[in-house]
């Protein structure tokens, strides 16, 4: 059998937990992805602290332009919006008639 330490794999991933034979929920634990190395003297007097800003150019009609220049943002937002009506529009009312015999 296997210590503590050492967890059978399955798939790939330790197997689920089980508890009164149903399965349990858990939460999964990313410690090595949020540790970031810092980087030295020499690094930050090469590559600076902040990273470079890219100037975004897109193609609009077959000829570049900058993206601020081509979709400005007032024009992004009315596009977005929804338009609002300008007249209430009330449901008509049914005429409820029951054919009866005279």
């Amino acid at each position: 059998m296997s210590s503590s330490s050492e967890v059978e794999m399955k798939a790939g991933h330790p197997p689920a937990v089980k508890a009164g034979g149903m399965r349990v929920a858990r939460t999964k634990t990313s410690s090595e992805s949020k540790d970031k190395p810092e980087m030295t003297k020499e690094e930050i007097e090469e590559f600076g602290t902040s990273p470079p800003k890219a100037d975004k150019q897109v193609m609009v009609s077959g000829a570049l332009a900058k993206e601020d220049k081509a979709f400005p943002p007032e024009a992004v937002k009315h596009y977005h919006e929804k338009p609002l009506p300008t007249k209430e529009c009330r449901p008509m009312q049914m005429k409820h008639t029951i054919n009866q015999p005279k």
